[in-house]
């Protein structure tokens, strides 16, 4: 078997990123391919984050492992392939992820219908599994093309429980329940990690989130800890970043850092050294979560009710 992954990789998103090598894990002892090929962003970028980090991922898979600019961005022409099913990777074996193909939230091309466009081919002989969270289903045409995809997932892999429900609704048979991949990454660095503390508070903002009354729970927050560092973790470097310096006119010493210039095993060091944390993106919250922190969402989104609370 030969298996494509088809997922935002290379964006300098953190959560996808560590999810990546938890993805890979699940998905060797899962099914042990003959070959992984991984659609992402910035293909230079995410070799080197692998090689880099590399020890986070089960033996062999690195020699298995090949990339693939994402179609979106490519020429159209590949898009083209995909759509008439001359693609060169038309015969993997696909995975798709959630964020991607099933939010009715977010508009084309990143709810359901850029998957049934791209890739009926692959639904249609049942060549694919589908993985992460399952999104609301409230919209008539939502329900019709989950009841549809659903049937012929080969499985529908659940991070969590709500998402598993929703998905008995629509086919039993190939619905399955795990964990956020990158929990086991998580769990095995606190089982090594020693015990230490920094006397640092970790910062969070997405776009979606700068709103006054979360700059306002962010003040009360850092109230608490008035004597910690405040360290900004722009957890997706193409749009948190830029909230930085209009943060750090209400809070003059805060700092900034880029976690795409470190190795992964400093970044969970700073998490497991620091004392709390406040933000709004899931993967910011969820090693907090993990490692015992004290930590705050600023985020009421569905993805994150499911996941940390």
């Amino acid at each position: 078997m030969k298996i494509y992954i088809k997922w935002f990789y290379g964006y300098k998103n953190f959560g996808d990123e560590i999810l990546f090598f938890g993805l890979l894990n699940y998905l060797q002892n899962e099914y042990n391919p003959e070959s992984f090929t991984v659609e992402v962003w910035d293909l230079q970028r995410i070799q080197s984050w692998i090689q880099h980090n590399k020890v986070y991922l089960k033996a062999w898979i690195l020699d298995k492992l090949d990339f693939v600019e994402n179609a979106i961005i490519s020429r159209r022409f590949r898009q083209l392939q995909i759509f008439l099913w001359l693609d060169k990777y038309r015969k993997y074996f696909k995975i798709f992820g959630w964020w991607e193909v099933l939010d009715e939230t977010r508009k084309f091309p990143h709810d359901w219908r850029n998957l049934m466009i791209l890739y009926r081919h692959d639904i249609k002989r049942k060549n694919f599994v589908l993985v992460w969270w399952i999104g609301t289903d409230q919209k008539k045409s939502t329900k019709k093309m989950f009841k549809y995809i659903f049937k012929r997932a080969q499985k529908v892999v659940c991070r969590e429980r709500l998402s598993y429900d929703r998905a008995l609704q629509y086919w039993v048979k190939s619905a399955f329940l795990y964990q956020d991949f990158s929990k086991d990454i998580l769990e095995d660095f606190k089982n090594k990690s020693k015990s230490f503390l920094s006397k640092t508070i970790l910062i969070n903002i997405s776009p979606k989130h700068f709103t006054e009354n979360s700059v306002e729970k962010i003040q009360k927050f850092i109230l608490k800890y008035p004597d910690h560092k405040k360290i900004f973790f722009p957890a997706d470097i193409n749009f948190d970043k830029m909230f930085y310096s209009q943060l750090r006119k209400l809070v003059p010493d805060l700092l900034i850092y880029d976690w795409t210039k470190h190795p992964l095993i400093d970044t969970l060091n700073l998490f497991w050294s620091c004392d709390a944390g406040i933000g709004s993106r899931l993967h910011f919250l969820y090693p907090l979560k993990i490692f015992e922190k004290d930590f705050l969402s600023i985020s009421n989104s569905d993805k994150i009710k499911k996941a940390i609370n």
